[in-house]
């Protein structure tokens, strides 16, 4: 009887402290449903694994020694579960973060969002390596001009941004939806990178490249290969790879419906409130607005080391298990010195296409320190055009002399 009494005791006790570590990690369910369950936020527990195993006393354990019913050790563990010290110590967020989601074994993420773009840059070529809590889109204001206005062009819709003013210079049909197609992996590769390293490598299920369009770009990857996550954004960013957008989804949530619902919840926390993704590459149905893409391509533009992928006109991917080394080579001419589109102003860009979305195109300038984007959705060829224009606009702007 005694020995029933006191298992009961314990029984309870462990019942009490499961739902006091219920309770101090409950506040945070709603992140994890958002950010998937490969992600995790932790909040430091004011129950300590000692505490855990004072709750019995030695005299209770040395009665159930041998029993068969519990050990000291099983509380142990217990307390590691609960607590997780170990795991939660290692990517411990900052005082100063604010960020929600981790991935499981994932670092710290790398920049926490503290300040908004300098006013100036101090080295050309060089964005910001820091993030503007207030690159939102309810933070940017509508310039008007009563008589200078952008050259016209035939481009359904089109915005044109200035990120250290936050200002919107122009735009054409602001609130029109459109799919931007692979402009959607702007959005995939600002979030792998809020969470991993360039380096980190990737490793690529079979879920992730099974299934995929015959026409779809692909970096030719297969279940059990590994890619850096640089290689992988640097395939997106070139050639659209669709695989490479599926691996860097999965490797951050941990399937591609959970980093949907991530790439949502992002864009919502950045007022784009015309944007839905239902995948990370744009092969689907994605849907946004020229003014929306531009914020995003903002906060990919914040980060140098994207910057310099979407700089390239070509890569070259390093072997995998059924193929050689893979030479991917860019449609955005604007940025090949050699034809006849190259665009001196254009700091990074990225192109998109598909035979329903036709040309989209997102691009960042700098000028006079001041960096500014034009995005261009549905052109029926004329994206490099229309995006020369939108920028002579800006050039106006910033040099006194649009009225």
């Amino acid at each position: 009887m005694k020995r029933k009494i006191l298992l009961k005791t314990i029984v309870v006790s462990l019942a009490l402290i499961t739902a006091l570590g219920f309770s101090s990690f409950s506040d945070e369910a709603d992140d994890i449903y958002l950010y998937g369950p490969a992600a995790m936020s932790h909040e430091s527990s004011t129950i300590s694994a000692a505490d855990l195993e004072n709750v019995v006393p030695d005299s209770s354990f040395d009665e159930l020694r041998g029993s068969g019913l519990l050990k000291k050790s099983d509380i142990s563990a217990i307390s590691q579960i609960v607590v997780a010290e170990s795991s939660a110590a290692a990517i411990m967020p900052t005082a100063a973060s604010v960020y929600v989601g981790y991935p499981v074994n994932a670092p710290t993420p790398l920049v926490a969002e503290a300040s908004a773009f300098p006013q100036a840059a101090t080295t050309t070529g060089q964005v910001y390596n820091s993030t503007g809590l207030d690159t939102n889109l309810s933070n940017f204001t509508q310039r008007t001009f009563a008589s200078t206005k952008v050259q016209d062009t035939s481009a359904p819709s089109y915005a044109l941004i200035n990120i250290n003013t936050k200002e919107i210079y122009a735009t054409k049909e602001p609130n029109a939806k459109y799919n931007p197609s692979g402009l959607t992996n702007l959005m995939t590769a600002y979030i792998a990178t809020r969470y991993l390293s360039m380096d980190t490598v990737l490793h690529v299920n079979a879920s992730a490249v099974r299934g995929l369009d015959k026409d779809a770009s692909i970096a030719a990857l297969h279940a059990g290969d590994t890619i850096t996550l640089r290689d992988a954004i640097a395939s997106m960013f070139v050639k659209g790879c669709v695989d490479s957008s599926n691996v860097v989804a999965e490797n951050v949530s941990g399937n591609i419906t959970d980093f949907v619902k991530l790439m949502n919840t992002t864009a919502t926390s950045l007022g784009l409130t015309n944007t839905n993704f239902v995948d990370p590459s744009g092969i689907g149905n994605n849907e946004s607005t020229a003014l929306d893409m531009s914020i995003i391509m903002a906060k990919v533009c914040e980060n140098p080391e994207l910057v310099e992928l979407l700089k390239l006109y070509q890569y070259k991917l390093p072997k995998a298990s059924k193929r050689g080394e893979l030479i991917l080579y860019s449609k955005n001419t604007q940025l090949n010195k050699e034809n006849s589109t190259y665009n001196a102003d254009v700091l990074a860009s990225r192109l998109a296409y598909s035979s329903s979305s036709k040309y989209c195109i997102s691009s960042l300038m700098n000028h006079n320190n001041n960096y500014v984007i034009a995005v261009v959705l549905k052109a029926e060829g004329t994206q490099f055009s229309a995006t020369k224009k939108l920028f002579d606009f800006a050039k106006l702007v910033l040099t006194g002399n649009a009225k």
